[in-house]
This record gives structure tokens, sequence and C-alpha cells, in this order.
């Protein structure tokens, strides 16, 4: 039974030394954790802002080429209008 215990103390020791390490290259693990949350409500606040862009864009060109549209039949109608 001692080795048991023994051999149970060995691997506790040797995790505890893992996680030690683990945390002292890469910071303690609850400041790690809101990094990736925090950069996907920033991934989709962009892609979000950049489907507003698009869709004003879309907007502004749709109006734009209805306006000379009707501009352009104007201008045809009164052609037509003082023609002979």
């Amino acid at each position: 039974m001692s080795k048991h215990t023994d051999q149970a103390l060995l691997e506790a020791v040797a995790i505890h030394r893992e996680r030690l390490h683990g945390a002292f290259l890469q910071g303690q693990g609850a400041a790690r954790r809101p990094v990736v949350p925090v950069l996907r409500r920033l991934v989709v606040s962009v892609v979000v802002a950049a489907v507003v862009c698009a869709g004003c864009v879309g907007v502004s060109f749709v109006r734009s080429m209805l306006a000379d549209n009707a501009a352009q039949q104007a201008t045809s109608m009164s052609v037509h209008q003082e023609g002979p």
C-alpha cells in the first residue's frame, strides 16, 4: 500500500509541476478565457458593420440608378414632344 501512495504522490507532483509550467508560460487560466468571447464579439461586430455598409451602398446605388432612369425618361419624353 505504501508503494501505491508513493506513486500517487509522484503523479500529483508531476501534474502540479505541469500546471505551474503552463501557467508560467501562458498566464493564469482565468486570464486566458475571456479573450475568446471578446474576439468573437469583435469579429461579429465587424461582420455586422460590413453588412450594414454594404446595404447602405446597395440602397444608394439603386436610388441613383432609379434617379438616372427617371431623368433619362423625362429627357426623352421632352425630346419626343418637341419633335415634328
